[in-house]
């Protein structure tokens, strides 16, 4: 904060007015003592007694130095006065440069005590107000590419169900075989979207702030040895072996079962889908300081590394014709992370030549929020 000519001046007038004040407060003062104090034979005794004691007018002396001590202490309060006021200025001007619109600007002084929190807090609000503003235009951005992309994954398969269906409706087909061929492809086309749906209505269910879990006490281990049952025969239709490495003692935790069941499904069935060029499925449950892990791991083709990024965001797929082939929606992984974000956990991938691994991590109790 830079002063000008006119705020010295300004300081030197108050510093005179003053000056003039404690001036005539003396004289008073003075003017009391000798008209009446001195009146007093016993005063007028003590006073005579330290003139001769000292020679000088002695009682002048705490007149004088009570004089200094209060101009020096109006002084320095009306300087500081000014400071804080000058201070005041400059931060409601810079608080009407911010409240143009100039949100990344930042108030340029930091005085101290009470004026300098008031400064922080100001930061501390408008910084928040800041995110708050960011958080809704991603959302809002999220929103958006996520009409567009549901649009384009359901007018593809909706597309292809009214071509077949509007040939069998103006008997285009040559015989009941053709007949039962566009049929068949409507009704395969009709369950991709089914299958997309549905995992919107997952995805957007456990993304919604409101979203729950249904907590209860279960054995980690048996929940895994389970689900993973459910896989050998599809993983050795696909000429994979599905190995299952749990511990022999239990793991209890807790968290909603079902949302977790859905996360190993689609681990599982990922491996299964996109590692069927490999030999091998393995599923780990370990404990990892105070929590647990679930790894599924499959030495199927490894994940280009530019892609790993990338595979937690919703509707993204490796391959367009991967997804064409395996029938997915792009969102099983991006539910996977939501849920495991809902149980304070993290989910990872790691992709090498030899294995592509996915790591969940769970802590045993879920706190409250």
């Amino acid at each position: 904060m830079k002063l000008r000519a006119k705020d010295f001046i300004r300081i030197l007038f108050d510093l005179l007015l003053g000056l003039m004040i404690i001036y005539a407060v003396f004289q008073m003062a003075d003017f009391f003592a000798n008209n009446y104090l001195y009146t007093i034979p016993e005063i007028r005794e003590f006073i005579w007694k330290l003139r001769v004691n000292f020679d000088i007018n002695s009682f002048k002396i705490p007149i004088i130095l009570l004089a200094t001590g209060m101009f020096a202490a109006w002084s320095v309060v009306r300087i500081r006065k000014y400071l804080e006021q000058k201070q005041m200025e400059q931060i409601i001007n810079e608080l009407h440069f911010i409240a143009k619109g100039n949100y990344h600007h930042q108030i340029s002084i930091r005085p101290n005590g009470s004026l300098g929190q008031v400064v922080d807090s100001i930061h501390a609000l408008v910084k928040s107000a800041l995110d708050a503003m960011e958080e809704e235009r991603r959302l809002e951005q999220s929103k958006d590419e996520l009409i567009t992309n549901v649009s384009h994954d359901l007018r593809t398969p909706l597309t292809s169900i009214i071509g077949y269906l509007g040939l069998i409706e103006q008997n285009k087909h040559q015989d009941e075989e053709k007949l039962k061929h566009y049929a068949h492809i409507a009704y395969e086309k009709a369950k991709q979207m089914n299958v997309l749906v549905n995992d919107l209505f997952e995805y957007t269910k456990v993304r919604n702030r409101g979203a729950y879990l249904k907590r209860t006490q279960f054995d980690l281990v048996e929940l895994v040895e389970q689900v993973s049952v459910g896989f050998r025969l599809v993983a050795n239709e696909a000429g994979l072996r599905l190995i299952v490495d749990t511990p022999d003692q239990k793991i209890e935790m807790a968290g909603d079962t079902d949302k977790l069941v859905r996360v190993l499904e689609n681990l599982i069935s990922n491996a299964v889908k996109y590692g069927h060029d490999g030999t091998e499925i393995i599923i780990r449950v370990f404990e990892q300081g105070e929590g647990v892990a679930i790894s599924v791991a499959n030495n199927g083709a490894p994940i280009p590394a530019e892609y790993v990024p990338s595979l937690f965001e919703r509707f993204f797929r490796v391959e367009a014709s991967r997804s064409k082939e395996t029938g997915g929606s792009g969102l099983g992984l991006a539910i996977a992370k939501s849920i495991i974000d809902l149980h304070q956990g993290s989910i990872s991938v790691e992709s090498t030549n030899e294995w592509t691994t996915f790591t969940v991590r769970l802590p045993r109790t879920i706190s409250s929020i």
